[in-house]
């Protein structure tokens, strides 16, 4: 969860007057040794002794710049939460190799576990659905009804959208559609990579420039595995064309480019699961962030423990004697 957003970052660059302030206070405290030892003469250490606590003055100096820096970044954190939550539209794979048995029990099945643990860890985030191969589409729009939407999932079925092939680039376009710029919606992309389109990458830097971020979830084995199909026999292996039996594999550096592309980040399933991860440690403190730079979530002020602290290191740097006996 989200613990603290500076409401003014664009102030970042005055931290490197911290540096700069702590060489001119050094230098001007050496300067002015220098010439008191001058007026002074050889006498100057017996008459008003030796320099003390230099080091440590300079420090504390420096840190106080660094602190009035930061309490001028307004940190702030969340208060009264109203709207706990964030916009996600989850873009499913349904192409005939999400049958394909390299997780347990299946590649869509392991996504269907992957939304269920998602909805049971998310309390107040809207959910929307899009299916894709060929062709992407739109099941459900954005709800609160996270129930409905686990029910959704799991009745998809592998090629079941009407048009063969992989597209997730239609169903990143479809999904940004969903979603309002600026209130930090997020896109998840669960397939196995396979791009027979050739533009996911595109479509996610597009959605990305309208203000949602695409995250990206693997669901396979780079290994590959056969794609198990209902025949007339029962159970058998999907078969090419020529009669050869059909491997799907992992694309994972496929999926890793979506995601760089859209500004989110890539993770495979296997024997964890990972998108309640990626939502707690990703898309809900996003969400957060911008809803309290647009107002939208009742921030608290923190940097008034940061001042008290300046202002007890000054005191301090003003309590110690500049020279000592």
């Amino acid at each position: 969860m989200i613990a603290l957003v500076w409401l003014l970052p664009s102030y970042w660059p005055l931290l490197l007057l911290v540096p700069l302030l702590a060489l001119w206070l050094w230098r001007r405290t050496q300067a002015d040794r220098a010439r008191r030892d001058a007026q002074l003469g050889a006498n100057g250490v017996r008459l008003v002794g030796r320099f003390g606590w230099l080091r440590l003055r300079t420090a504390a100096g420096a840190v106080v710049v660094l602190l009035l820096v930061l309490v001028g970044l307004q940190p702030v954190g969340v208060g009264a939460v109203v709207d706990d939550g964030a916009d996600v539209v989850l873009c499913v794979d349904l192409s005939a190799s999400m049958a394909a048995r390299d997780v347990a029990p299946s590649r869509l099945g392991r996504v269907q576990q992957e939304v269920a643990a998602l909805a049971a860890a998310a309390p107040g985030a809207r959910f929307g659905l899009v299916a894709y191969a060929g062709a992407a589409e739109l099941r459900c729009p954005r709800t609160t009804d996270l129930p409905a939407v686990v029910a959704m999932v799991q009745e998809l079925v592998p090629g079941t959208t009407g048009k063969a092939g992989t597209d997730p680039g239609a169903a990143i376009e479809r999904a940004a559609a969903l979603l309002r710029s600026g209130d930090g919606g997020a896109i998840v992309v669960l397939g196995d990579g396979e791009d027979f389109a050739g533009n996911g990458s595109a479509a996610a830097a597009a959605a990305r420039a309208r203000g949602a971020v695409v995250h990206t979830v693997g669901c396979g084995d780079p290994a590959g595995s056969k794609i198990v199909v209902d025949g007339e026999a029962g159970e058998q292996f999907l078969r090419a064309a020529d009669g050869s039996e059909v491997v799907s594999r992992l694309e994972l550096a496929s999926l890793q480019a979506i995601a760089a592309a859209g500004g989110g980040e890539c993770r495979r399933t296997a024997d964890e699961l990972v998108l309640p991860r990626l939502y707690a440690e990703r898309i809900l403190p996003r969400a957060r962030e911008l809803a309290l730079r647009a107002g939208r979530l009742q921030p608290v002020h923190r940097h008034h423990v940061l001042l008290l602290i300046a202002i007890l290191l000054w005191m301090l740097s003003w309590c110690l004697p500049e020279r000592r006996r």
